[in-house]
C-alpha cells in the first residue's frame, strides 16, 4: 500500500463534504449543531485515520464506459440466469475453482474496480488481489472442465480490457490490447 497522507488537504474537502452528510443523516435531521458537530468529526476522522494517496491518472472514455457498463449489465443478467439454473437443477452441485489471473494495471484503484465488476456477477468472487504483483485469485463456480476455468479466465481479462479502455492509460490500453491478441 502507497504511503498515507498527514494532516487536512484541500483535495480531501469532497470527502469531509461526504462524511458530513452522513453524519447529518445518521442524526436524521439538519441543525446548526449537527452540522458543526459533523464537519468537526469528519476532520478528526481525516486527520486521524489518513486515507491512502490513490493514482488516478486515466482518461475517461465516454465510448469505453458505455462499452463497459452495458457488457456488465449484461454478463450480470446472464450469470444470474446460470447460476440460478445451477441452484435448482436437479444434479449434484457443480465443482468449483480457484484461478490465478494476471493483471495489466498497475493502479490499486483500475485493479481494485477490476475484481469489484467481477465479483459483482454471480459465479465468480474475489478471493484475493496483489497489486504489486499485478495478479488476482478468484473463485469460480461451474468450473467441470479446463474449458469452463479457461472460460473464467478470459471473462477476467476481457473484464480489465474493458475497464481499462474505459479509464485506464493509453499504455495500460496498449499492453491489454498486445495481451489479448496475444491469447487469441
Amino acid at each position: 500500500m502507497t504511503d498515507r497522507v498527514r494532516g487536512l488537504h484541500t483535495w480531501q474537502l469532497p470527502v469531509i463534504a461526504w462524511l458530513t452528510v452522513v453524519w447529518l443523516l445518521l442524526w436524521g435531521e439538519i441543525t446548526p449543531i449537527n452540522l458543526i458537530g459533523g464537519i468537526i468529526v469528519s476532520c478528526l476522522i481525516m486527520a486521524v485515520f489518513p486515507f491512502p494517496r490513490v493514482s488516478v491518472e486515466g482518461t475517461l472514455r465516454p465510448w469505453g464506459t458505455i462499452v463497459l457498463l452495458s457488457r456488465f449489465l449484461y454478463d450480470l443478467s446472464v450469470a444470474s440466469f446460470h447460476v440460478g439454473w445451477l441452484a435448482i437443477r436437479p444434479q449434484a452441485p457443480p465443482r468449483s475453482a480457484v484461478i490465478l489471473v494476471n493483471l495489466v494495471s498497475g493502479s490499486e484503484l483500475r485493479q481494485t474496480l477490476t475484481g469489484e465488476l467481477i465479483s459483482l456477477v454471480p459465479g465468480s468472487l474475489l478471493i484475493e488481489l496483489d497489486s504489486e504483483g499485478r495478479r488476482m485469485w478468484l473463485h469460480v463456480l461451474d468450473a467441470d472442465t479446463p474449458e469452463k476455468v479457461a472460460t473464467a479466465r478470459r471473462k477476467a481479462v476481457a473484464q480489465e480490457h474493458r475497464l481499462l479502455q474505459a479509464i485506464g492509460t493509453a499504455d495500460e490500453v496498449a499492453d491489454s490490447e498486445r495481451r489479448l491478441r496475444e491469447k487469441a
